[in-house]
């Protein structure tokens, strides 16, 4: 067990609930390798000293936010390492790089088992009770308070949900906030703005998946507790999440989702737990015929299938998509365990059944039909790699500054 001291600074050194959800520190933990490094010696000292300098290389690192380990008081699971793909001084294993070659993805070789806490801990803040106007209707909004209440009976540890608060503070209903939207120009799109895996061509559907994924990551996030401290999740649609150009999970999710959609690939909003920052949401893939299904996080646009010993999320209890809801249903929420078959009714419990079906309560998407793409400037750019350049040429002389280097 290591015991770190850890200083945060919330806004206005206020350490009140709000103030606290609203700190946006970062916990960083840095892995070094320590090594024994023979130093040269003369031929008179060779068998009368030993002389040698302990060498740190460092190895990767993992970040958590801090907001995170307060919100959840405990954070567990095991961690996947960022490892720079260039690891001077080492090589990967030989199924990594068989698997990186095959797949074009690299997999994790080093993952760290973790748990985290506060000593003492900080006061956690309130539960929010949600009550809001809607647009839907009134059968739809009875409907799932009563969906919503009888499974919270039977399973009071899993937070199930039918309805969001969008920007206005109206109660949502999840599917509508779910559509096919246009690809972003990353040259992933046919000469009539149509998806080329969509349309046919000989393009590898898992690599655009994978540049979907990295895309939507680096929208930079920004949680709803920072943004609405003690309020409740506030759910945006995406033309109006890439006009603020941050979000939340769910922003995230609900965007990378509806690309999926687009290439008409298997998806589903899902809701569980992640070892990095506790209740989530992030997307879940299954084709016909696969065999596990594939869990897609939006905070680094990683994929992980759901028997990866390093998949980040350690419970599932909520899947929807643009035509209906599942509620988890089975005794087990660790991916690993769970049947992934929604048509079965005695693992997934749907909104829509027979007993209230959907043709009766049409509905339209809350998205817009399209998005508006702004083409990044040349001059932004080379700003950018100018001030990159800059901040590596200052940390050199600094490092130079502290450290001996004989050439």
């Amino acid at each position: 067990m290591i015991m770190s001291p850890f200083c945060i600074g919330p806004p206005d050194n206020d350490f009140d609930t709000s103030s606290l959800q609203r700190c946006r520190d970062i916990l960083y933990i840095n892995i070094f390798d320590e090594l024994h490094v023979d130093q040269p010696k003369t031929d008179h000292e060779r068998d009368q000293i030993i002389r040698e300098r302990i060498a740190r290389n460092w190895l990767g690192s993992i970040k958590i936010p801090f907001s995170n380990v307060y919100v959840n008081g405990r954070l567990e699971g095991t961690y996947r390492l960022d490892v720079p793909t260039p690891l001077l001084g080492y090589s990967r294993d030989k199924v990594s790089v068989t698997k990186m070659e095959a797949t074009n993805v690299i997999s994790p070789t080093s993952v760290l088992r973790m748990f985290i806490t506060m000593e003492p801990l900080l006061a956690p803040p309130e539960a929010v009770q949600q009550s809001f106007d809607s647009t839907e209707s009134l059968e739809l909004l009875n409907h799932a308070r009563f969906w919503v209440s009888d499974l919270n009976q039977k399973f009071p540890n899993r937070d199930y949900k039918a309805t969001v608060s969008d920007i206005n503070g109206r109660a949502v209903f999840i599917p509508r906030f779910l559509r096919p939207l246009p690809l972003p120009p990353l040259g992933l799109t046919g000469t009539d703005g149509t998806s080329a895996a969509a349309a046919g061509v000989g393009v590898d559907n898992q690599i655009i998946c994978q540049q979907l994924a990295r895309f939507v990551s680096l929208i930079p996030f920004l949680s709803d507790t920072v943004i609405f401290p003690g309020l409740c999740d506030i759910w945006e649609t995406s033309d109006q999440f890439l006009r603020t150009m941050s979000g939340d999970d769910e922003e995230h999710a609900v965007l990378l989702n509806n690309y999926f959609l687009t290439l008409n690939k298997n998806s589903w909003i899902a809701m569980g737990v992640s070892i990095y920052s506790g209740p989530c949401c992030f997307v879940l893939t299954k084709e016909p015929g696969q065999r596990y299904a594939i869990c897609w996080s939006v905070a680094d646009g990683r994929d992980a299938s759901t028997i990866d010993t390093w998949n980040p999320i350690r419970s599932i209890y909520l899947l929807a998509n643009q035509e209906n809801i599942w509620a988890n249903i089975q005794e087990q929420d660790i991916p690993s365990r769970m049947n992934f078959d929604v048509e079965n009714s005695k693992n997934w419990r749907p909104f829509f059944s027979r007993s209230f079906p959907r043709d009766t309560l049409p509905w339209t998407s809350v998205q817009p039909s399209d998005l508006h793409y702004e083409n990044t400037r040349t001059e932004d750019v080379n700003i950018l790699h100018v001030q990159i350049q800059d901040m590596l040429r200052r940390k050199m002389v600094d490092w130079l500054k502290l450290n001996i280097v004989s050439l």
